[in-house]
């Protein structure tokens, strides 16, 4: 036990040093270019597997110039989508996804007014599942919930720029997550009981939205 904790203890130490390290790095680049840009977006959604439905997407989000053609871009995004019964899987219920994202996006030509751009980057979704009610003996009740987790996803869209504070934008995001789910049984009479579940949240986005440019 003493031994595990140790690791644990390790690990944070080399995440902490690594995002210091990043900052490090990033701080001259960014005292050379302090402007960056806020914006909104919305969307639509499509997960992979056949048993959840599409979504609605909203978001909003900023980036920060680095170097010539690249910026970090940070976004926060929200959808709901319907799940139907899937067998050793999830229930009937609504499944919230809140993501947020660190994209490091590369624009492959600079103009005036349209410039495509290519985009990677990691993030972590947090989610939520609300099943609907199930019947059951009145002794047993089963519900169910799907881990927070870290995800990757990369991507490729233009911007057309309106004037110098102004631009629209849209672009297509494939958001790679493989998921936990547990179902949990309560027996009056047997105590608790969980199932761990593989779940596949992999997913398609088109978004839309607007950019202000500070």
């Amino acid at each position: 036990m003493v031994f595990m904790g140790k690791q644990g203890v390790n690990k944070k130490t080399k995440h902490g040093i690594a995002i210091l390290a990043v900052l490090f790095i990033l701080t001259p680049l960014l005292a050379q270019n302090p402007l960056g840009s806020v914006h909104v977006n919305g969307g639509l959604s499509w997960f992979l597997k056949e048993n959840i439905d599409s979504g609605y997407e909203t978001g909003f989000g900023f980036s920060i110039p680095l170097l010539k053609n690249t910026a970090l871009v940070f976004n926060f995004v929200y959808w709901k989508s319907s799940v139907h019964e899937e067998t050793d899987g999830l229930y009937n219920g609504t499944l919230s996804m809140a993501p947020f994202q660190a994209s490091m996006y590369y624009h492959i030509l600079e103009s005036k007014g349209f410039i495509p751009y290519v985009f990677a980057g990691a993030g972590m979704i947090f989610t939520h599942f609300d099943m609907e009610d199930l019947i059951t003996i009145p002794e047993i009740s089963i519900n169910q919930k799907v881990n927070n987790g870290i995800s990757f996803h990369t991507g490729a869209g233009s911007l057309f720029k309106l004037n110098d504070h102004l631009a629209l934008f849209g672009e297509v995001c494939f958001l790679y997550r493989k998921a936990e789910g547990t179902t949990i049984i309560t027996d009056m009479n047997n105590g608790t009981s969980t199932e761990k579940f593989p779940l596949n949240l992999n997913s398609l986005v088109l978004r839309f939205g607007i950019k202000y440019y500070l």
